[in-house]
């Protein structure tokens, strides 16, 4: 029945990610674990239909990347690194799995958004970046993060604190959601059902934030994300304004407030 239906499946993997981001609030080694067992049933599900249904097999293979992302997050000692340093430890195995993803799967950079948008796309792109400013500074108010110790707006160290929230969150999660999972998605089920799933799941990925609206938050971005990959083709516009959203909620409202 789970092999026939990928409603079903999607459905099912939803909530035990949901429940493993649950249990992390109130026991992050339980937490752990649950992502782990997600992370090997996926491996293993995978295995099982990968003769049978290829669509469904590389789908599966796609979501190991979201209990592996949290794993990450969740197990590296941040005591023993910068904030920013901790950021570009988590994203280097991210990135070598995810292009290991890609290239077992015999994708090209077009599938998965790797894609200069077209001339009369320029709109739309320049639209969405534009957006993340409100967008940041609305999720700034639902989260209130503390400011990053040592930066000040225009130096060295706060350009590299930019560049890297761009790269190692904007483009990786980008790659990762609107570009891997997002084809993936869509080849097993439909186009709005793919969309719809990957916001899902993207704002369930926000439930460690405590705050309900961040969630729908994470989910709104998400979907137009998602449509704005679909239109133009391409994932670079909305890598640009999702760092964006993060230099604005991590570096400078913060950093504002502070003034």
């Amino acid at each position: 029945m789970l092999r026939r239906n990928p409603y079903l499946i999607c459905t099912a993997y939803l909530l035990l990610v949901a429940s493993a981001e649950l249990l992390t609030i109130y026991d992050q080694k339980t937490g752990v674990a649950s992502h782990a067992l997600i992370l090997f049933a996926l491996i293993w599900h995978s295995s099982l239909v990968s003769e049978k249904d290829k669509n469904l097999s590389r789908f599966l293979i796609a979501l190991v990347l979201l209990p592996l992302i949290r794993i990450l997050s969740l197990t590296m000692p941040l005591v023993h690194f910068s904030r920013i340093s901790w950021y570009i430890l988590i994203s280097i195995p991210v990135f070598i799995a995810l292009l290991t993803c890609i290239w077992v799967q015999g994708l090209r950079g077009k599938d998965v958004g790797l894609y200069l948008p077209k001339l009369k796309h320029t709109p739309i792109e320049a639209g969405v970046i534009l957006f993340a400013i409100p967008v940041g500074v609305v999720e700034y108010q639902i989260l209130k993060p503390s400011p990053f110790p040592g930066l000040e707006v225009g130096t060295t160290d706060f350009i590299y604190a930019a560049l890297i929230f761009i790269i190692c969150t904007g483009f990786l999660e980008e790659l990762v959601f609107r570009g891997l999972l997002q084809h993936n998605a869509i080849k097993l089920m439909n186009k709005w059902r793919g969309i719809l799933f990957v916001s899902t799941i993207f704002g369930v990925l926000h439930v460690g934030n405590l705050a309900l609206l961040d969630c729908v938050l994470a989910f709104s971005i998400g979907f137009i994300f998602s449509i704005v990959r679909e239109k133009t083709g391409s994932i670079y516009g909305i890598s640009v304004s999702h760092g964006i959203v993060n230099v604005i909620l991590f570096l400078v409202v913060p950093l504002y407030v502070l003034w």
